[in-house]
């Protein structure tokens, strides 16, 4: 093709730059088509949320790792792939969730993650040092404290439970359970009259518990209450008769008020419910004795040696039945038991 010879040097000029603004029109347009497409096609987060609205776990796993590859400091990505794995493998959840630097905003996060993972899977000692460290940034948490106080319940160390129960109690003192807590670790330290104020703040949340009306009467046993046991007794009876603890307690205040005869009927009563109940046996015994009826308390005890033998109560008392019946040797045999298990207590 030749160049027509009638066009002058500046057509050909002009011609030739309407052609490079035509070109690039063109390139702008493409550019921009270009963007939308790549704008529209979803990236590896994206598609981790599809996967998840549709319960597609491990491919929303695989989204994630994919995204975790190009952008390994995105912690708050690696904080929701630890809560999918979770759901279909808690150990590689840890792994993911110990990643996360403490410098990360969702490093806090992670560690309630860690603590909550390892308490549903009794991993108790990898839960408590994510509460330690929850518990050294904010000691304000309710739900940090119980945690730290169930643990140390169930590690027998019960005084650093207390501390925890009782500062949970304080920092949500609308949670029932909190103080019922406190209580019950009370009782296990036989601190029974500091059980009778947490009780009582159940109570006053939630009047119909019936666990805190027993509980309740039971405190007050412990610390010679009669009128009040006879008052929550009475309460839990009206509700379910055959409580056999709780006419058990009873007969207990009619004994402490010097009304044998009371103590005895109700007793039997008891004893008609549960007639293998340690507790009510003890009871039974403990009035004989009183009687001076040490050989039939004897007799009624001692079918229940094999059954109970770690029961301190009902080692002390056959040693006291046996030499009230001029048994020393006899007595000296259930004593003996009765010193290792007291020596075994914590």
């Amino acid at each position: 093709m030749t160049a027509d010879p009638n066009l002058s040097a500046a057509d050909r000029g002009r011609r030739i730059e309407r052609l490079c603004q035509a070109l690039a029109v063109v390139a702008a347009l493409w550019a921009i088509v270009s963007a939308v497409l790549w704008l529209r096609h979803p990236t590896p987060l994206q598609l981790a949320e599809r996967a998840l609205t549709e319960g597609q776990l491990p491919s929303a796993v695989e989204c994630y790792l994919v995204h975790l590859m190009r952008h390994p400091d995105d912690w708050r990505a690696r904080l929701e792939l630890a809560a999918v794995l979770d759901g279909i493998d808690p150990p590689q959840s840890l792994v993911e969730l110990h990643k996360i630097p403490p410098e990360a905003d969702q490093y806090r996060d992670a560690l309630r993650f860690i603590a909550r993972i390892c308490l549903e899977r009794g991993r108790d000692r990898e839960a408590k040092e994510a509460l330690l460290a929850l518990e050294a940034g904010a000691s304000e948490d309710s739900w940090v404290q119980l945690s730290l106080a169930q643990i140390f319940y169930r590690q027998r160390n019960r005084m650093l439970a207390l501390h925890h129960a009782q500062r949970a109690a304080e920092l949500d003192p609308s949670q029932a359970r909190f103080h019922f807590l406190v209580a019950e670790l009370f009782d296990d330290l036989e601190r029974h009259a500091d059980m009778i104020a947490p009780l009582r703040a159940v109570l006053d949340l939630q009047p119909g518990n019936y666990a805190a009306h027993l509980n309740l009467c039971y405190a007050y046993a412990k610390t010679g209450q009669p009128e009040g046991v006879r008052r929550e007794a009475a309460w839990c009876l009206s509700r379910n008769p055959k409580d056999f603890d709780a006419r058990r307690l009873l007969a207990t205040a009619a004994r402490d008020e010097g009304k044998t005869e009371e103590a005895k009927t109700e007793l039997r009563k008891a004893l008609e419910l549960a007639p293998e109940d340690i507790n009510c046996r003890v009871l039974e015994a403990e009035l004989l004795l009183s009687e001076h009826q040490a050989e039939q308390a004897l007799q009624r005890l001692k079918p229940l040696v094999e059954r109970y033998p770690d029961e301190q109560r009902l080692a002390a008392l056959l040693a006291e039945a046996a030499a009230a019946t001029g048994r020393p040797e006899e007595a000296e045999k259930f004593r003996e038991p009765g010193q290792r298990i007291q020596q075994r207590q914590p």
